[in-house]
């Protein structure tokens, strides 16, 4: 089986997870090292959030879509935010108060993870259920958008614990605010695409029956 180029990409991107998240980690227990190793997690984390749309371009410009890059692509994209995610409620722990927007907002973080990592793994069996009907899906541009707005507040996220210059919880409280919006966004989106594609849900003989009308 020959891997193309945009699979490279999508392999890359999976391993790229890997210091990204070691890097993270690492931060709050080496504070000599803790802006260097945030700042190279946050720009590796960027790198892995760019490359998403890379290797999709790079796939249908080449006209190399294989299914091995299906496959990949959209766990690729499940693995980095879901890991992050988790992440960031765990490093929460480390923080000042000042870091944080309001006394129950870790909790809120780990509600809006576990709704968005529900909300994937939904989609996930919707689309393979779709699949087995040999119906194609068309994407949905809330969906492109959510995966901005989470991409984007979770790499600024990372660099939550570093006090910037003015105001000095900048990153901290902007990240959280772009993060809930892409949240909104993903729930939205998901429960917008199973209703408008909710013929999906029907049986053949339904189908065949509505098809007759």
């Amino acid at each position: 089986m020959k891997i193309t180029l945009a699979t490279k990409i999508t392999i890359l991107r999976v391993l790229l997870i890997i210091p990204t998240v070691i890097l993270y980690i690492l931060a709050f227990y080496i504070e000599e090292a803790k802006l260097a190793l945030l700042i190279t997690s946050c720009v590796l984390f960027a790198i892995l959030c760019a490359s998403d749309f890379i290797d999709g371009a790079i796939a249908r410009k080449t006209k190399t879509v294989s299914n091995l890059g299906k496959f990949l692509d959209p766990l690729a994209d499940k693995v980095v935010i879901i890991v992050m995610l988790f992440l960031m409620v765990w490093s929460a722990q480390f923080l000042e108060r000042g870091y944080i927007l309001y006394p129950h907002d870790v909790l809120v973080l780990a509600i809006l993870g576990g709704l968005i990592t529900t909300r994937e793994l939904v989609i996930s069996i919707f689309r393979a259920v779709a699949a087995s009907k040999n119906v194609v899906l068309a994407a949905d541009i809330f969906g492109k958008f959510k995966t901005i707005f989470l991409d984007v507040g979770m790499t600024v996220l990372i660099m939550a614990p570093v006090k910037a210059p003015n105001p000095p919880y900048f990153f901290a409280w902007a990240g959280t605010i772009i993060f809930y919006i892409g949240a909104v966004l993903a729930i939205y989106s998901g429960i917008n695409y199973l209703v408008k594609n909710r013929h999906v849900f029907l049986d053949k003989d339904k189908e065949e029956e509505k098809k007759e009308d």
